[in-house]
């Protein structure tokens, strides 16, 4: 298991002695290892090609406090300790809570003991690893690369909120789709619900994105001027009942299209995340038919069917079910 590689300061001085009775050269590394990222990763594996065993020496809680703030580290000591043990190149990990290693150090007595270009020729640990008949080993700059950096960088993508969304699918969702092919005014009904529901999501900041296959035009039943002579009227009505639609989405295509944008595939949420950069693992995809589960599940959306269970063949489930639109949209804003 990796936290066997996790030692006391007890147990690594007595590692370490029997480690030196075998002839094996000991390397050190010390530091906080908040976030880890690429560059320690290439700095650990550079300082283990320089001995046998590489011992990280990783500040404590109690030391960064210290040293870099009330506000760090991000990660306590126990899953930084863990995650360092994790790594091939880490044979051991021991904690200390001096803000530096100067004791720990005087203790190991290292082969080696390896530190970042930028803390200088003459850094604090020089003189006790030298004394005890160590060498100093600076590693390469790992340029572009901080902990620091990279919470300056997640703070600044964060300070404003990310952008969600509720795709919702039109024909047996929000309107009744028993005649099959609506195209026409006269036969669009708004099923039970459907309006307050779409009213009541219009009072949050999802997006709400209309999402509809309309096969029947590359079927040659109706075309593109009687969808959006349709769509015109339906952007009217639900505007006059309060309610926001911010894009309808429509894929124009027959089955035997393969297309990109027809329900199951994805295509049509692609395109809003182009339009409006949507964070789709934060959105919620509701429809009637499987192909909206399907779409949702591989988008990474969270998805509610609405009516019958999904068929059993397709090993596939949505997040929740509801009998209609409204109860769908009371279980995202639970």
């Amino acid at each position: 298991m990796i936290n066997k590689k996790i030692k006391s300061k007890t147990q690594i001085l007595k590692i370490v002695k029997d480690l030196k009775i075998k002839g094996k050269k000991i390397v050190t590394y010390n530091g906080s290892f908040d976030i880890l990222h690429i560059g320690h990763i290439k700095s650990l594996y550079e300082a283990k090609n320089k001995g046998d065993i590489l011992i990280v020496l990783l500040n404590s809680d109690k030391s960064i406090k210290i040293y870099k703030g009330p506000k760090r580290p991000i990660i306590n000591q126990k899953d930084r300790a863990e995650t360092l043990s994790a790594l091939e190149c880490v044979d051991y990990v021991t904690i200390f809570d001096e803000i530096n290693p100067i004791n720990i150090l005087s203790l190991i007595k290292p082969h080696v003991h390896c530190n970042g270009s930028d803390w200088g020729k003459n850094c604090v640990e020089r003189a006790v690893v030298e004394r005890n008949g160590g060498k100093i080993y600076f590693l390469k700059w790992q340029k572009g690369y901080s902990t620091t950096s990279l919470i300056k960088k997640i703070t600044e993508l964060y300070s404003t909120p990310s952008v969600k969304a509720v795709f919702i699918d039109r024909d047996g969702t929000i309107n009744d789709n028993g005649l099959g092919y609506i195209y026409k005014i006269e036969d669009f009904k708004f099923l039970p619900g459907s309006i307050d529901a779409l009213r009541r999501l219009s009072k949050t900041d999802y997006k709400i994105i209309i999402v509809t296959n309309q096969s029947g035009i590359g079927r040659g039943l109706y075309n593109k001027a009687d969808f959006e002579k349709l769509n015109s009227w339906f952007l009217e009505t639900t505007k006059n009942h309060d309610i926001r639609i911010d894009k309808v989405y429509f894929c124009p295509h027959t089955p035997e299209d393969n297309c990109r944008c027809r329900k199951p595939e994805i295509g049509m949420l692609l395109e809003a995340v182009d339009d409006f950069g949507i964070s789709l693992n934060e959105s919620w995809v509701i429809g009637d038919d499987p192909k909206d589960v399907i779409m949702g599940r591989m988008a990474n959306t969270k998805t509610i069917k609405i009516g019958s269970r999904m068929p059993l063949k397709l090993k596939l489930e949505p997040n929740f079910y509801a009998s209609n639109l409204l109860e769908a949209v009371e279980k995202i804003l639970e």
